[in-house]
């Protein structure tokens, strides 16, 4: 009996094979600094987050809203994912992305880890965040946000991220499935009209 052969577009084969070459190319170094970097927001990942030892304070994160707003495609996703990677980094954070919308984030001094939790999310909702996706389309949004929790480790923090995310869901603030707060618009291609999808009108933002 035959078997059945798996054909993949051309394209896709000259991705696969520029990707295997690069990384066939790479030094040690190189390959250890890869294997320690989250591919998709240039920050650590996990792994060298547990490889630089027990902080005295940890933060975990999540941005709210990934998945309602992976509607609109992965690349927007991903551009959020980038952004407040940006925020943490411009607030001071010793920053790691996680796993997906997870972040972590170490320090010496519990107290300053949510003053610059606090500073990073101000400074993610007052981005425009913008996407070019396949369809031409761009895209752009405003008014991303993250809830947190600090503890002495990990699973405290964790246990308070869960406690600050239900506060926030019981302002409202945030909801499962959906976006709170956050400003949508589509801009069609050669000078379309702007669709705009907006789910909650934004504060001021401080320039």
């Amino acid at each position: 009996m035959a078997k059945d052969v798996v054909k993949f577009p051309a394209g896709e084969r000259r991705v696969a094979l520029k990707e295997r070459r690069r990384v066939a190319e790479m030094s040690p170094e190189e390959m250890r600094r890869a294997l320690l970097t989250s591919e998709v927001t240039r920050l650590p990942n996990r792994r060298a987050f547990d490889e630089a030892g027990q902080p005295v304070a940890v933060a975990m994160s999540d941005v709210d809203g990934l998945k309602a707003l992976n509607k609109f495609g992965y690349d927007a996703g991903n551009a959020l994912l980038r952004a407040k990677a940006d925020a943490l980094r411009e607030a001071g954070l010793e920053a790691y992305h996680d796993k997906g919308d997870e972040f972590l984030c170490r320090g010496d001094d519990a107290n300053g880890l949510r003053t610059n939790l606090e500073r990073a999310r101000g400074i993610l909702k007052c981005r425009t965040i913008s996407v070019q996706p396949p369809d031409g389309r761009s895209l752009s949004f405003t008014g991303a946000d993250f809830s947190y929790g600090v503890g002495k480790d990990i699973n405290e923090a964790e246990l308070l991220l869960n406690r600050h995310k239900a506060e926030r869901d019981s302002r409202g603030e945030i909801a499962r499935g959906e976006l709170r707060g956050i400003t949508v618009k589509r801009h069609q291609p050669k000078d379309s009209p702007l669709e705009s999808n907006a789910f909650e009108r934004l504060p001021a933002c401080s320039p």
